[in-house]
């Protein structure tokens, strides 16, 4: 696919309403180092990202990479949440019922959806462990487990550092309203494709640092992050020392997207059938 940009977003589901851990990096088609977006009033929140991800992709077609997983596991139990009557079957209800249980969160914020909602005791959380709780994971992320890609921790897991659950509901509740505003925004692989329109994908940034040989999980420093972008096809970046390691995966997640958008491969896994595409997706580079 033929894209003007390619846009690469470090993610927080974060209380409050800036977030130095957002962060933004854009690649132009060529060689050129990624740049990173200066956010307004020193950090982004969630709704000034959303407000200029809607100027900037009516302007150019463009593809986007988020690291939050889009959506839960439904395939292991042919359901988002076992046992209930009111669970979502694909991944646009999905979203509109994390974003009605989670209505009183400011920008964007999803915690209300895990302490209070009926779907709570799915979900494991400092202090408490729901009835129904189980580790589960997605089909695409468990073919990285097996191509030695990494291993995503599961949005249901909700302690510890590595936790991404209240990161990824509060990105489903930014692309429902990414879409109710941007209806020409393709979000693959749930949306028909579109030869004009602008691409958002799910992308997980520790594929791109395998895949480039980058046995560390994060990058930090200047060499580092300089060297995963030479093995991209990209121009090193104007930066020394320590490096925010948001800033670091911002910048790799551009870089690869740009490498990769014409792999036809990439954007027809084998093991991406209707149903999974329907319910859970797939995380953009893994095949």
């Amino acid at each position: 696919m033929t894209f003007d940009a390619f846009v690469g977003v470090d993610w927080s589901g974060a209380k409050g309403s800036r977030h130095r851990g957002i962060q933004v990096a854009v690649c132009s088609p060529g060689r050129g180092a990624p740049r990173v977006v200066t956010p307004p009033d020193g950090a982004w929140a969630r709704g000034a990202l959303l407000d200029w991800m809607l100027e900037t992709l009516g302007k150019r077609r463009i593809l986007v990479g988020f690291d939050f997983s889009f959506t839960l596991p439904y395939i292991d139990c042919d359901a988002y949440f076992p046992g209930s009557r009111r669970a979502p079957r694909c991944a646009q209800d999905l979203w509109r019922l994390v974003d009605r249980g989670s209505e009183d969160g400011l920008d964007f914020y999803a915690r209300a959806f895990v302490g209070a909602s009926p779907f709570a005791t799915h979900f494991r959380t400092p202090g408490q462990v729901g009835v129904r709780f189980s580790r589960r994971h997605k089909v695409v992320e468990r073919a990285c487990v097996a191509q030695g890609l990494g291993a995503p921790e599961s949005v249901f897991h909700l302690i510890g550092p590595k936790q991404v659950g209240l990161g990824s509901l509060a990105g489903m509740r930014f692309l429902l309203a990414l879409q109710n505003a941007a209806p020409k925004v393709r979000i693959w692989p749930f949306d028909p494709a579109q030869s004009d329109a602008s691409v958002v994908v799910e992308v997980f940034p520790r594929t791109f640092l395998a895949a480039a040989r980058q046995a560390q999980t994060k990058v930090r420093s200047a060499e580092s992050l300089n060297a995963v972008l030479r093995a991209y096809g990209s121009r090193p970046m104007n930066i020394r020392g320590v490096v925010d390691d948001n800033i670091a995966d911002a910048a790799v997640t551009a870089a690869g997207l740009r490498a990769w958008s014409d792999d036809p491969g990439l954007w027809r896994p084998t093991a991406m059938d209707a149903r999974v595409r329907r319910t859970e997706g797939w995380i953009f580079g893994v095949r």
